[in-house]
């Protein structure tokens, strides 16, 4: 359990510093709190799936590639009620609710993972998904006294935290500015590729060449400053800047 001194020293850095970067605030999070690990996500939400924009996290690599492959977030009972709604949301509450889950809590317990947690959807732009999860390292019989006793301290740092890295989302060009230099073409392009459109699709939708679909897309990405596709479709959905088919 955390003393109060050391959540107001946490508060102060939150509130103090510009970006207290990921890793850093992971750190302060576990030494400050009884936490065993942390899971940061934020992706867009496309027709064609996620893009994501930023994943940070202390699980293991093992960890993450038994979720991944064995695509567990097709049952991920938490995933679905944090995208479904803005109130925190209790593992143990969602194992409950959701019996088809079992699978995903059996392995997590095979990789020595506890099973007591709390994910906090957080506030996003249009079609984005936000959220800090939270496993915590008590004992499960602690584990209801421990959620009442820090989630306000944990949805207060996790918005603070949140909230810096929008802000720095912005660093290397307004939007207004992007805007500007995508063509209306350009952003059609970059609409139907989020759309999950081929070049040979778009092509066809718009009555151009996939030669042309390609001349358009090159442009965008480097007005956009990045390199591949997915990069530019989700920079353009970052900002706000293509429309939704």
């Amino acid at each position: 359990m955390a003393d109060q001194q050391a959540f107001f020293d946490l508060l102060d850095i939150m509130e103090n510093e510009e970006l207290v970067e990921p890793t850093r605030f992971f750190d302060l999070m576990c030494s400050t709190f009884s936490i065993a690990n942390l899971l940061y996500l934020d992706v867009g939400i496309l027709t064609a799936g996620v893009v994501i924009h930023r994943l940070h996290h202390t699980f293991s690599a093992r960890s993450l590639s038994t979720y991944i492959d064995k695509q567990y977030q097709r049952i991920d009972p938490i995933l679905r009620m944090t995208m479904g709604g803005l109130r925190p949301v209790d593992w143990a509450t969602a194992r409950k609710l959701h019996p088809e889950s079992e699978p995903l809590f059996s392995s997590a317990t095979q990789l020595g993972h506890g099973l007591d947690g709390v994910t906090l959807p957080l506030a996003t732009p249009p079609r984005r998904l936000a959220f800090l999860a939270i496993q915590a390292d008590v004992p499960a019989d602690e584990w209801p006294a421990y959620r009442r006793l820090h989630l306000r301290d944990f949805q207060l740092l996790a918005n603070l935290f949140h909230a810096a890295l929008l802000e720095s989302d912005e660093e290397c060009q307004p939007a207004e500015e992007c805007a500007k230099a995508l063509t209306h073409r350009e952003t059609e392009v970059l609409g139907w590729a989020a759309a999950g459109k081929s070049y040979w699709e778009i092509a066809t939708i718009l009555g151009i060449s996939e030669r042309t679909v390609r001349f358009f897309m090159t442009n965008a990405r480097r007005k956009l400053n990045v390199v591949s596709n997915s990069q530019a479709v989700a920079q353009a959905v970052r900002r706000d800047l293509i429309p939704t088919f």
